[in-house]
């Protein structure tokens, strides 16, 4: 490319004509590639793209990015686009009108295009990357809320996993000392038993009264 050239053309203009021509060259070149959109369309809903004999058994995706280098999802991004929001889409390029789907959904894509034009008439000039990107962030959905790392999901499970080995360790130790309790307490039944045999023994040989009497005193 011999820079010269452009010097001899542009030398003499001041920046908003250059500007514009690049506008409208960038228009024409996007007027272009909605032609070459629609026409690609029309090739894959009447299947005349198999008239290729090379792609005759092979599916429109592979049409597309073998004959064209066209990934499927670019074709349907643009294509989608360029038929619901062709002036804009021509005027700001596919991939804002990508985006704006993308952010704020399908209820709010239209409201969101239609801001940002308004907010262009009334500047007066091209409307800037951030007041654009201002626009699309109101309206924009919520993000959900971020997954954990790896190492953030590891620690949480490290420290997950320490917590319940404590619980177990704490439940281990509640058991022994249960088991010790009731050890005594059969060895304390067990030093009673002579007592409690004794008792039953001379018990009929003592009236109410005094089996009460003594009764009470052993207990």
């Amino acid at each position: 490319m011999e820079i010269k050239q452009f010097k001899e053309k542009y030398d003499q203009k001041k920046i908003n004509e250059i500007e514009k021509e690049i506008r409208q060259s960038n228009e024409l070149s996007l007027e272009a590639r909605k032609t070459a959109i629609f026409t690609l369309r029309y090739l894959e809903v009447t299947g005349r793209y198999k008239e290729n004999a090379i792609y005759r058994k092979s599916s429109f995706k592979e049409y597309l990015i073998g004959n064209f280098c066209i990934r499927e999802s670019t074709y349907r991004e643009s294509f989608r686009a360029f038929d619901k929001f062709g002036e804009a889409s021509i005027k700001y390029g596919v991939g804002l009108i990508s985006k704006v789907f993308r952010e704020c959904g399908t209820k709010k894509e239209r409201q969101v295009i239609e801001e940002i034009q308004k907010a262009e008439k009334a500047s007066k000039v091209p409307i800037l990357k951030s007041r654009i990107e201002t626009i699309i962030q109101k309206h924009a959905k919520p993000s959900p809320p971020a997954k954990p790392g790896y190492k953030t999901l590891y620690v949480s499970e490290a420290k997950q996993h320490e917590i319940t080995k404590k619980r177990l360790r704490e439940a281990v130790q509640e058991l022994r000392l249960a088991k010790e309790q009731i050890e005594k307490l059969k060895a304390t039944i067990l030093k009673m038993k002579p007592v409690q045999n004794m008792m039953e023994t001379i018990a009929p040989f003592f009236n109410s009264k005094e089996k009460m009497q003594i009764e009470k005193r052993a207990g």
